[in-house]
Parts: structure tokens; C-alpha cells; sequence
């Protein structure tokens, strides 16, 4: 299943209950950034959901960008 993202401000709070920190990556957009994995397991599936923040000012970019649900594994 693809990532899709959507602004922050879209995102209703309930999605991301349940979901604990996984990962978390620093620096890996030009200027800095930060990523942070969220990941849930229901029966023998891990659901993930993906935040980026972008620091990087720009008119046209999000600066907080969340991803809808995907599976991650099948375990």
C-alpha cells in the first residue's frame, strides 16, 4: 500500500490512538527535518503511520505532514 499524506490539520487525533513511536529519524530533509514512525499491531498485522516535519519555509510546502494508515508487515 502506497503512503498517502495530508496537512497535519486535516487529521482527526482518534487515527493515531493506539500507536506507539517506533523510529525516529533527524536531518534526513536539506536543512533538517524530522520523521517519526508510529506503528500499531492488530492480530499478526503492523499498521504504520508516517509525520514529517519540514522546517524548510516554503509558500507552496506543509511544514507537518501526516500519512493515512498502511501496513507495514504481515508477520
Amino acid at each position: 500500500m502506497a503512503k498517502v499524506f495530508t496537512d497535519y490539520m486535516a487529521v482527526n487525533e482518534k487515527s493515531l490512538q493506539g500507536f506507539t513511536v517506533a523510529e525516529a529519524l533527524t536531518g534526513f530533509i536539506e536543512g533538517g527535518g524530522m520523521m517519526i514512525g508510529l506503528e500499531r499491531t492488530v492480530d499478526n498485522v503492523t499498521l504504520g503511520i508516517d509525520i514529517i516535519f519540514s522546517p524548510v519555509r516554503d509558500e507552496h510546502a506543509t511544514p507537518l505532514m501526516v500519512s493515512e494508515e498502511y501496513v507495514k508487515r504481515i508477520d
